[in-house]
């Protein structure tokens, strides 16, 4: 096999392996990994056969003698064809190490797209990166509904009343097309409570949902014509990612997060995905969990599951 560079050239191609791929999600999209290229410099692979078909990608950046996969995303890794098999990405990853360390690359850290968005099993990187030596380097917890499990968790009772009390008063629960209208309740509770900013500007923000407008929807609670509480969720073929989901004080205060939770919930159920994803809780490479935080999800009969970043010592 063959390891090559990505150019802008590829870009059509590497789409259409992504579309068809059996663990690739519009994040792989260059439409998407591309919008921060000048926070990042690119550095993706692909591998071919000797037919010069193409067998997983490999969205990557450079840092130095440092290798990512990759670190502008929530998660990189391989994305994988649907007809490749243990042994030949165990090789894949093989012919991809001993290609960083050619291109002078020291370290590699690799990390892995969570088992919920695989359309297919894919975790035949799992067992070529402890082959060749990864470490686990951060463990990052999810919190996750499998929506269309015969068993399910009771949902927690202080839950049900922060969505029953926002029901009480009059709140409505609808989409929202211009995600403009609410991002300052995203910026200013990460603010407040984290002294953080959005991963993404609302200019990104906007431009990315443009450019995915099936992908990345919004849908908001508001109470007199005022949202007090916003979700921007992120649409895959197999799960739904809550990227981002803030209230105001008042919402906070009436229970407009539950009841928006709630909606957003049932919706994905009703529509045929099976997980929802409400994101990581943790700081530190996962070292400190925000026990707090992932109660919460929790509350809404979500468990665990694990974002990892491997490390592969290259020299």
């Amino acid at each position: 096999m063959r390891i090559v560079r990505y150019t802008p050239a590829d870009s059509e191609r590497w789409d259409a392996f992504v579309r068809t791929s059996k663990n690739g999600t519009f994040l792989f999209q260059r439409g998407y990994m591309d919008y921060h290229s000048d926070r990042y410099r690119d550095h993706s692979l692909m591998v071919l056969d000797d037919k010069e078909r193409l067998l997983a990608l490999l969205p990557g950046n450079e840092d130095g003698d440092v290798y990512w996969s990759h670190r502008g995303l929530s998660y990189g890794g391989l994305v994988l064809s649907l007809d490749v098999r243990a042994e030949t990405v165990l090789h894949m990853m093989e012919s991809l190490l001993i290609y960083l360390k050619g291109a002078g690359f020291k370290t590699c850290y690799y990390r892995q797209v969570p088992s919920c968005y695989h359309l297919y099993p894919a975790q035949e990187d799992d067992y070529a990166l402890w082959r060749n030596g990864a470490v686990v380097d951060a463990c990052n917890m999810s919190a996750v509904i499998d929506l269309q499990s015969r068993i399910v968790p009771k949902v927690e009772r202080r839950r049900r009343r922060g969505w029953q009390k926002a029901g009480a008063l009059n709140y409505e629960v609808t989409e929202i097309q211009n995600v403009e209208r609410c991002w300052h309740i995203v910026e200013e509770n990460l603010r407040e409570r984290y002294q953080a900013k959005p991963a993404h500007t609302l200019q990104e923000i906007k431009l990315l949902k443009a450019r995915f407008p099936e992908n990345i929807r919004c849908f908001a609670a508001a109470r007199d014509g005022e949202i007090e509480a916003c979700s921007v969720l992120y649409f895959t073929p197999q799960a739904v990612h809550a990227q981002y989901t803030h209230a105001t004080p008042r919402g906070k205060a009436d229970g407009a997060q539950d009841l928006l939770y709630r909606a957003v919930i049932g919706f994905c159920r009703e529509e045929g995905f099976r997980y929802f994803d409400f994101g990581t809780s943790n700081e530190e490479g996962g070292h400190i969990l925000n026990e707090t935080l992932i109660a919460q999800k929790e509350g809404f009969a979500a468990r665990g599951m694990v974002y990892r970043i491997f490390k592969i010592d290259l020299k």
